[in-house]
């Protein structure tokens, strides 16, 4: 696996301060992509001791809530592996941090990969341009196609159940769609 960069203390990628894994890697290439450079694979520096040294400094500290997965996709092929162990490395030491993840597949499509027992949050699909009401509209996603899913309240009610927001409501509820 290769990582492009760590962000340290990120506001904008999840709940509250995060560390956001930018991961190398991704086969969808989604017209519009905001981040098309870390399609390569090849991007970035292979996933070293340096990366964990970060991730425990930085998820010791109480007011980090967690880290988050995007680039890049943590579910391309040749990340899967070392994606899920970081994943399980980091709820074995820090049982109440969240981790979140930034996929194009649907969750459907990934549901039974071993990562998903570790991932609090999935933003899932595919970014669609012609679905982006604009700067601002949207809560932690691009195209009002994808999902907020809240992967715990998935699996104890067997059906998808999107994240709420500090106020009760479903993140759908609070954006500001442009139709």
């Amino acid at each position: 696996m290769k990582i492009i960069r760590i962000d340290r203390n990120n506001q904008v990628n999840g709940t509250g301060l995060r560390d956001v894994i930018w991961c190398a890697g991704c086969s969808h290439n989604c017209p519009g992509c905001q981040n098309k450079e870390a399609q390569n694979p090849d991007l970035g520096k292979e996933l070293s001791q340096e990366h964990f040294d970060i991730l425990k400094e930085d998820l010791s500290k109480e007011e980090i809530e967690g880290v988050t997965f995007s680039g890049g996709e943590a579910t391309f092929p040749s990340n899967i592996d070392e994606a899920t162990k970081m994943m399980a490395w980091i709820k074995n030491l820090f049982p109440n941090k969240t981790i979140w993840v930034y996929t194009g597949f649907l969750y459907e499509e990934i549901e039974s990969l071993e990562m998903m027992k570790y991932i609090d949050v999935l933003v899932d699909g595919r970014y669609v341009e012609s679905e982006n009401p604009g700067p601002g509209h949207l809560k932690w996603r691009g195209s009002k196609n994808q999902r907020v899913i809240d992967l715990k309240e998935t699996r104890r009610q067997g059906k998808i159940v999107w994240l709420k927001d500090f106020n009760g409501k479903f993140i759908y509820e609070n954006e500001t769609n442009q139709d």
